[in-house]
């Protein structure tokens, strides 16, 4: 037993956006309604269908209710794509304009149409078949009711004969679903892709939205849409999609001391908003980051807002920053681009256009918060997340700088309102004391590093930008002349102290010789004392000794007979 089930196969147009947006393309038999305003799209649409068909060795079919083929000629020759298009022999246009003098007499069909396009399609590997206008054409129709029942046969044909087909139509009214002459039209097919358009700050703003995608997983979101000399653009991409594993490896700022600040660097593929009020060297920082991308052989994407290349490199030279080995080397991209002259969504397709031809590891984007300054209907802070989120999935090192708010005093306000985006978020700012501006730099925050939470003084000289060691002074961290001036003052106590020293160390060692003299003198002195009593009792002894032997001789001069007598010397020794 066979068990049959029923599978929507889609076929990829290969616009990315809306490939995205679609989750795979569009059915790849029956037909897909397009409708919108004038001017938002929906033949540029079928004619961008086409063009991709070709670059997959395709062909198709466009059929025109509305234009001569001149018309569509000049209008398709204004994309890049447009000449391949036209002179292409896989794609066939055919002109199936009413006549304009042709009055309607009664219903009609589109069988004749239809043979010669299956007889087209036979010829080639048709993937799409392109009807543009088809309201011009059923507007001839008697009534509303047989309009859409020409338009049922037309889907079911498609489904019949394999084919992937696009209908195009006119809106009757902004933000209604329904196109002009095919009333209930938007109940019988599967598939409808709405075109819109509005003027915000006196620009066109295009979007596109799916209000109809039966049997398959869309975004149902309406988006901004963008055309250009490409054609269309949709920026859109699936959150998530080919998101790249965090990396554990750290990459340099270019400035050593930073980098222990930040606890050893940040890390490759990471996100790092510097944020500060005008001239408190964001710009400066972001060079530095960027330089050393390029030095480690990286190749690195400088988008700068409002600031013409030759400046920057002239503007950073004078803090000792060379930029030129690296734009040589083709290492280092500066593109300059004003922000209020495109539309948001404009400036978000020419960096992804950037990003696809440089192929870049890392991006600086200065500021991102000019990007409010651009008109657009979708807010300037979700392009800023999708972009975030573009760097993050192609694991691109990022470096952000953005405006602070005014009016905030701590300065840890970001017009771009990215600092709980960013993975390193480094503040910049102005500490004014004692009639002394000075930069200051600190990083709020920095995920996965052991960053330190001190002030520092950020120095910009011709050895190029540096961090200051912190000098605590109390409770404060001083910087500039202050911190000069306390240094000074710190080095001449010290020196007073160290002088003092010396003088008390010189004064003890002299009364210490002195004390030593003094006790050499007491020494020869008692030794003077000890010689005198020595030699006064040697010579007392002597002369006792002489006196014994003295009367002695007197004793034995007197009584010379007693010559048996013990002598003096013998009674002395206890002898009777």
């Amino acid at each position: 037993m066979t068990t049959h089930t029923s599978r929507l196969i889609k076929q990829p147009t290969h616009i990315a956006g809306l490939d995205a947006l679609t989750v795979g393309g569009l059915p790849a038999s029956g037909t897909t309604l397009v409708i919108g305003q004038p001017s938002a799209g929906k033949t540029v649409l079928g004619l961008q269908l086409l063009a991709e068909a070709l670059d997959q060795q395709e062909g198709g079919i466009f059929v025109s209710f509305e234009e001569s083929q001149e018309q569509i000629r000049r209008s398709t020759e204004s994309f890049a794509w447009g000449a391949h298009l036209t002179n292409a022999d896989e794609v066939r246009f055919i002109d199936a304009r009413p006549p304009m003098e042709a009055t309607a007499a009664g219903a009609f069909d589109l069988e004749g149409l239809l043979a010669l396009i299956a007889a087209q399609a036979e010829q080639g590997r048709t993937a799409w078949v392109v009807f543009d206008g088809i309201d011009q054409l059923l507007r001839m129709q008697p009534d509303e009711h047989t309009a859409a029942m020409q338009i049922r046969h037309l889907d079911t044909w498609c489904r019949d004969k394999g084919l992937a087909a696009i209908l195009t139509a006119k809106q009757t009214y902004a933000g209604r679903t329904e196109a002009a002459y095919l009333e209930g039209v938007e109940f019988l097919l599967s598939t409808i892709l709405v075109l819109s358009t509005e003027l915000v700050g006196r620009r066109l703003n295009r979007r596109f939205r799916i209000a109809k995608y039966r049997g398959s997983a869309h975004e149902t979101d309406e988006v901004a849409m963008v055309l250009d000399n490409d054609g269309i653009h949709l920026p859109y991409s699936p959150h998530g999609e080919g998101m790249q594993r965090a990396q554990s490896i750290r990459v340099g700022s270019g400035i050593p001391r930073l980098d222990s600040v930040l606890g050893g660097g940040v890390y490759c593929g990471s996100s790092i908003l510097i944020s500060g009020q005008p001239g408190t060297a964001k710009t400066t920082l972001a060079v530095c980051f960027a330089q050393a991308a390029a030095q480690r052989g990286e190749r690195v994407l400088y988008i700068s807002f409002d600031e013409l290349a030759d400046r920057i490199v002239r503007n950073v030279s004078s803090v000792g920053i060379d930029l030129q080995p690296q734009l040589d080397k083709d290492l280092l991209h500066i593109e300059s681009r004003e922000a209020w002259s495109a539309l948001v969504e404009e400036h978000y397709i020419a960096i992804v256009n950037l990003l696809d031809q440089l192929n870049p590891a890392c991006v600086v984007i200065d500021p991102v918060s000019a990007l409010l300054k651009a008109n657009s209907a979708e807010s300037a802070f979700d392009t800023t997340e999708r972009l975030i989120a573009l760097f993050r999935r192609r694991g691109i090192t990022t470096i952000l700088t953005s405006l602070s708010e005014q009016g905030d005093v701590d300065n840890e306000s970001t017009l771009s309102h990215v600092s709980t985006l960013a993975d390193t978020w480094i503040t910049l700012d102005y500490r004014i004391h004692g009639g002394e501006r000075n930069r200051a730099l600190s990083v709020v925050k920095s995920r996965g590093s052991a960053h330190s939470n001190q002030v520092r003084e950020l120095l910009l000289s011709d050895a190029g930008p540096d961090l200051a060691d912190v000098y605590e002074y109390g409770s404060q961290v001083l910087m500039g002349t202050a911190r000069v001036q306390k240094e000074s003052e710190e080095a001449a106590k010290s020196r007073a102290q160290s002088n003092e020293r010396d003088h008390r160390r010189r004064t003890l060692q002299r009364e210490l010789e002195a004390a030593r003299l003094r006790r050499q003198d007491a020494e020869n002195e008692a030794q003077r004392y000890q010689d005198e009593l020595d030699r006064e009792e040697r010579e007392a002894r002597e002369a006792q000794q002489e006196s014994d032997t003295h009367q002695g001789s007197v004793i034995r001069r007197r009584d010379p007979s007693d010559q048996a007598r013990p002598s003096p010397d013998r009674w002395q020794d206890g002898e009777s």
